[in-house]
């Protein structure tokens, strides 16, 4: 069955595999193809982020199916790895709920600053939770091409 395989930079590539192929060694394919080292792939399928030792029939990959590669940085391992199974908002970003929390301290008492930080922390991580492959793909190509994204909103460039 042919499958495509596209990176969020836009690179992509169409290999001829089997159904019962297992994850790990389609990496090794997109690995030919890409050259992109299997450590630094993450392959998704309808987000569902896909396990080296299972065969691509157990996620039902079928034929003409799109794969999503996530590439990692080579010097950071992912949280898997490291046993973090996430990073909270006050990390995401060091500096800016001390900046923000100065802000809102000048216009409420110390209860509802504190109150107010929560709740926008909370619906920071609620929003990043939330965005798509797609939704992060397109925002990239506006920050990196800001004259592009009226053609991507009018469907002329995938």
């Amino acid at each position: 069955m042919l499958l495509t395989v596209k990176a969020l930079q836009g690179r992509e590539c169409s290999l001829q595999v089997s159904p019962d192929e297992r994850v790990g060694a389609l990496k090794r394919l997109v690995a030919e193809n890409l050259h992109v080292p299997v450590a630094q792939q993450r392959l998704l399928f309808k987000g569902k982020a896909l396990a080296d030792e299972h065969r691509l029939s157990d996620y039902a990959i079928g034929p003409e199916s799109k794969l999503n590669l996530v590439i990692k940085p080579p010097e950071k391992a992912s949280p898997e790895e490291t046993g973090c199974k996430g990073s909270s908002p006050a990390t995401a970003f060091p500096t800016l709920w001390p900046q923000l929390t100065q802000v809102l301290a000048r216009h409420f008492s110390t209860a509802d600053m504190e109150k107010v930080l929560e709740q926008l922390q909370k619906d920071y991580d609620r929003s990043l939770r939330l965005l798509s492959l797609d939704d992060i793909e397109r925002l990239a190509t506006r920050i990196l091409h800001p004259d592009t994204p009226d053609m991507l909103e009018m469907g002329f460039l995938d």
